[in-house]
Order: C-alpha cells, then structure tokens, then sequence
C-alpha cells in the first residue's frame, strides 16, 4: 500500500548520492554541523527514546514525513 512513497524516496536518495559521489555536487563538510545543532521540544507525554527509535528507520521516517504533509495540507 505504502511501497510508491519508499520508492520514490530510495529513488531521490540514491540520485542525490550518484550525484554527490560521481560529480561532486553540493559537497559540503559542515552539513553535519548544521543537523547536529538541531533540537526538537517534545510534549511531555511523548517517549523521546522510542520516538528516536522509530524515526532511525528510513523507511519509517520517510512514511511518517509523508503522513505529516498530507495532515498540514488540510
């Protein structure tokens, strides 16, 4: 049911890497940096452990991103 928005994601994936890998496009060593700064103030109801469990699976961050975007579209 799910399987296209995977797809299509290991697809974009795997272009961006070709093109960073074979034409050193957008190489940027501070990217690293830049994510490693980034906090997110959680309710205090929600497992942050487990919330980092789940989102450490691509497959599943990449469902629940889409979920997300189809929610702030209505």
């Amino acid at each position: 049911m799910y399987s296209h928005i995977i797809d299509d994601d290991r697809r974009k994936n795997a272009e961006l890497f070709e093109e960073a890998f074979y034409e050193k496009k957008d190489l940027n060593p501070s990217m690293h940096a830049h994510a490693a700064g980034k906090t997110v103030e959680l309710p205090t109801d929600v497992d942050a452990e487990l919330l980092v469990k789940v989102l450490s699976n691509p497959e599943m961050a990449a469902l629940l991103s889409t979920l997300a975007k189809s929610l702030e579209k209505k």
